[in-house]
């Protein structure tokens, strides 16, 4: 029996844990660009168009060419997850579980490389990175772990003469439709966990993030997942996202990624096409609009702190980050110009510098939309840093921005921006904070800073989010500690990522009765 532990992030502080970056960045950036190939039954398919992937913060350095599946390489794909039900699906559970172990070793061994692929490739900090990593590392230890549980069959009440279990089998063929902002985490959560339960996965990593998505593929095969439960499908979501989606093969869709894409997800899972014989799951996460309440006895100190880190870590492209504040009035003025001081200590730049708080947003559309945004809304900015004409030019950054505002129903206050914007507003009392926290669509991730016993009572059964977060900030979910995923829009979970039933998205349940009161004996063969 094992007994999981989360993997330690590095101290970047610490000049030791920072000593093998400048050696492995050359490395890794003498592989550039990465050529990403679709892989289909353990063969890579030849003569595909493709497309260039830059780095956010130096927008003329290409960092990997990613093929572009169409329809004939998700055919085939599915064809094999059909011969990998009989020899992945078989497979005894212990040997499974092995695999994950496995995996999770090899990506503790290559730690360094994927940490810097995604420092690369998706502008991740140094220890946003390696946290991706440890995350991805976890979900691997965490499932396996699980999954030796789940697969024990289970007595149920019994009378004499009868024997009953309860026990679970693989649901069937997984799409697993991930996002870039978690390129390493989140796909190899979505993917290791319908595989330990003897499913087969195609995976389709997001457009913006196929290098990092390529090298979890070779460490899951080099791991032992055999090459037919395990596909790799770069391409249009448009043209292979959709077309597998609507398909009687697929089972399980895990998705990852904006309200829009999820709902359609979930619109067209609902059809039942002709030759479909079940009704396809559908796990879907789809972002939020999250707010932390700051009492009127807070810990300035804590929460200023807590707070600038949910904002602006990654540049606010989380769906867990911080969007709105709502402050007491009797605290707004200090809370406000403490917030606008300490932002002021925040530092804009690539990625790959080691000193840096935050750095580009991921593309360059991304990046016009924010500053279309800001445009919008210039009267109500109240703090900004200024960042320089050639930072601007170099790569897609934004300045991270503070806002006030008074109308809980503008875009400041519902639409979620996925960038290093935040907004603050006042409220009366706590009766009003907790109402305006909830009058959104979403329901992922909230918090409040207090030292009311009251209050803070109030807030966990009266805040509507999947994960509270109370005096600390409402980002960093760790795997088994505390399980992710919201409600209302924010997605369709039913369990939550990282937590002890989440593998019961990818399992069918089964009922054993037998009668064991024999009338004489069958005879020898």
């Amino acid at each position: 029996m094992t007994y999981f532990q989360n993997m330690p992030f590095l101290d970047f502080s610490q000049k030791a844990n920072r000593d093998w970056i400048a050696g492995t960045l050359m490395s890794v950036r003498s592989q550039l660009p990465f050529r990403v190939p679709v892989v289909v039954n353990g063969k890579e398919v030849s003569g595909l168009e493709t497309r260039q992937v830059t780095n956010p913060s130096l927008s003329k350095e290409v960092v990997s060419i990613n093929a572009m599946a169409t329809r004939k390489e998700a055919d085939e794909a599915l064809s094999a997850c059909e011969s990998a039900k009989q020899t992945w699906g078989k497979w005894p559970v212990g040997k499974r579980v092995h695999v994950l172990r496995k995996a999770a070793d090899l990506m503790e061994k290559y730690r360094e490389e994927l940490t810097t692929i995604m420092v690369l490739e998706e502008a991740k900090s140094w220890k946003e990175s390696d946290a991706d990593v440890c995350e991805a590392i976890d979900f691997c230890r965490y499932y396996a772990d699980e999954a030796e549980r789940y697969f024990v069959p289970r007595p149920t009440s019994d009378l004499p003469g009868e024997s009953n279990f309860y026990t679970y089998f693989p649901r069937g063929t997984c799409l697993t439709i991930s996002p870039w902002n978690f390129p390493c985490a989140i796909l190899c959560g979505m993917t290791v966990a319908p595989l330990v339960c003897g499913n087969p996965v195609i995976m389709k990593p997001s457009n913006q993030a196929p290098g990092i998505g390529y090298r979890l593929f070779q460490i899951l095969i080099e791991a032992g997942v055999p090459n037919e439960a395990l596909h790799f499908l770069t391409g249009s979501g448009a043209t292979v996202g959709d077309y597998l989606t609507k398909h009687p093969a697929i089972h399980v869709i895990a998705f990852t990624g904006s309200r829009e894409v999820g709902l359609n997800i979930i619109k067209e899972a609902s059809v039942i096409h002709p030759g479909q014989r079940h009704i396809k799951k559908v796990i879907a996460e789809m972002g939020g609009k999250n707010a932390i309440i700051i009492d009127d006895d807070a810990d300035l100190d804590l929460a200023v702190t807590h707070c600038l880190h949910a904002a602006f870590g990654f540049s606010g492209q989380k769906c867990s980050a911080l969007s709105r504040l709502i402050v007491l009035d009797n605290i707004y003025d200090k809370f406000k110009t403490r917030y606008l001081e300490g932002m002021k200590s925040l530092t804009v730049g690539a990625a790959h510098e080691t000193n840096i708080s935050l750095g580009p947003v991921i593309d360059k559309p991304s990046r016009d939309r924010l500053m279309a945004v800001i445009e919008r809304n210039r009267k109500n900015i109240i703090g900004q840093l200024e960042l320089t004409a050639s930072l601007m030019e170099q790569g897609n950054f934004v300045p991270p921005t503070i806002f006030e505002a008074t109308d809980f129903q503008s875009e400041l206050g519902q639409v979620e921006f996925f960038g290093p914007l935040v907004t603050l507003f006042r409220v009366k009392n706590i009766d009003e904070a907790i109402k305006s926290a909830n009058d959104v669509d979403y329901a992922l991730t909230g918090g409040l800073f207090s030292r009311s016993p009251a209050n803070i009572e109030r807030i966990k059964h009266e805040m509507e989010c999947g994960n509270l977060y109370i005096n600390r900030a409402n980002t960093g979910a760790l795997v088994g500690r505390q399980p992710f995923g919201g409600f209302k829009l924010s997605g369709i979970h039913g369990s939550k990522a990282g937590g002890p039933d989440y593998l019961l998205h990818f399992l069918e349940p089964k009922t054993i009765t037998e009668n064991t009161m024999r009338r004489g004996f069958a005879p020898e063969a």
